[in-house]
């Protein structure tokens, strides 16, 4: 029997990392433009309007991140240390320790980069590449924990009852015919 939250083909697993990817890019990602690019509660019309531009740029990063790179190192990874006779759940979580991972030491790097050369094409400051990579040691812990608790509670078990929704609904049109 195959697993009901998982994806059991390619399409689905557009579907579940596009998911996930949405809703990661934009809480994380939006929590780190927030703080970083020096908004505050005053502003945060402005800052809506500014990460509509950011978001989708993000987005199509993370997503293209999770399912080149990352996803197939972490499946190197994980499939090394799970064995076949192990749970879906010690699968699930040790993908998601693994991914959450590597997504958060490249995007705090990356995503830096990235925001702040939209933020300057959209008047903001200069990039400053150097100050990124002297914060990364600073700023990676806090994202991955950020990263982790969003992946957690929020963008993978959403990305799974998607799965279910999906899978409970083609079995009951097969059964239906």
């Amino acid at each position: 029997m195959e697993e009901y939250r998982l994806p059991w083909n390619a399409r689905e697993g557009v579907i579940y990392g596009c998911i996930i990817a949405a809703i990661s890019s934009l809480l994380i990602g939006g929590f780190n433009v927030y703080t970083n690019m020096g908004y505050s509660p005053d502003t945060i019309p402005d800052f809506l309007t500014d990460y509509l531009v950011i978001w989708p740029v993000m987005f199509i990063v993370a997503f293209f991140l999770a399912n080149t790179v990352v996803g197939k190192v972490a499946k190197v990874v994980v499939n090394k240390f799970v064995s076949p006779g192990d749970s879906s759940n010690t699968y699930i979580c040790f993908n998601l320790i693994v991914c959450v991972l590597l997504m958060s030491v490249i995007l705090t790097f990356l995503g830096g980069l990235i925001g702040q050369s939209l933020g300057m094409l959209m008047g903001g400051p200069p990039v400053d590449a150097i100050g990124l990579l002297e914060d990364w040691p600073i700023i990676w812990p806090r994202n991955f924990c950020i990263a982790f608790w969003i992946e957690m509670l929020i963008a993978q078990p959403a990305a799974r009852k998607v799965m279910v929704w999906m899978h409970r609904s083609r079995m009951g049109r097969t059964m239906a015919d």
